[in-house]
């Protein structure tokens, strides 16, 4: 299936099967982002959460987690994954204990529903194309994470469907764990480029491997360029090993 007919179908299959929930939650949603103050941070959190969680169920997608043994106990990760498809962060999310954030790139941010849990779950937002704008994120990000905020980021910067090789990792990515001196997590994602890739009916269960963590003793003397191979080759490691 082409990438266009591929995502059209994802967005039917995920509109039609949760038409009369996104009608119940929707509401809620749009209020709660617009009244960010009067929700705690657990309140807007779990009920994203709750929404993600909806979503995959009623759309039969199944998510399975390995390796959550190796998920430091501290919070102010740094996790990095590869991306095949826009499921990617809803698997994370699904199948990660605490709190994590997410790092996207703007574009992304502006879509309905997207936009509004953007805002009640921790999201940074990358205008690449915006020098100043991504110097202020990056000095958010390293904030952040030194405070103890956790962050998914997929360095790769997007994901080319029916491709199975892992795309270039992008150094800039690398910028704020370094500054920050936080472990980084990575993930390895396998056969999320599966779903719906006969019609409307799921096939693979989504693979989110949890691979042991770099600790910034690790990466401390290594260049962002170094530290961005480093974290591919791991991840590439159980790649090459699912997705042949």
């Amino acid at each position: 299936m082409k990438k266009k007919n591929r995502s059209a179908s994802i967005l039917f299959k995920a509109v039609s099967k949760n038409f009369l929930n996104i009608c119940r939650v929707y509401p809620k949603l749009i209020h709660m982002a617009n009244h960010l103050d009067k929700f705690t941070e657990e309140e807007k959190y779990n009920f994203g959460i709750s929404i993600i969680k909806l979503v995959m169920d009623t759309c039969g997608i199944k998510v399975e987690a390995f390796g959550l043994e190796n998920i430091p106990q501290q919070d102010g990760i740094y996790l990095c994954a590869n991306h095949q498809e826009k499921f990617d962060p809803l698997a994370i999310w699904y199948t990660y204990p605490r709190k994590m954030g997410v790092i996207l790139d703007d574009k992304a941010t502006h879509r309905p529903f997207i936009s509004e849990l953007c805002k009640i779950i921790k999201a940074q937002k990358l205008h690449r194309r915006d020098v100043r704008s991504t110097i202020q994120s990056i000095n958010s990000i390293t904030a952040d994470l030194k405070s103890g905020t956790n962050y998914m980021i997929f360095p790769e910067g997007g994901y080319e469907l029916e491709e199975k090789v892992l795309g270039e990792f992008k150094s800039g990515s690398f910028k704020s764990p370094m500054r920050a001196h936080c472990p980084i997590l990575p993930v390895c994602i396998i056969d999320s480029y599966c779903i719906f890739d006969k019609g409307y009916k799921t096939t693979k269960p989504i693979q989110v491997h949890y691979l042991k963590p770099i600790m910034p003793e690790e990466f401390e003397n290594l260049t962002t360029h170094e530290l961005a191979e480093l974290v591919k080759s791991r991840i590439k490691e159980v790649h090459d090993i699912y997705q042949k």
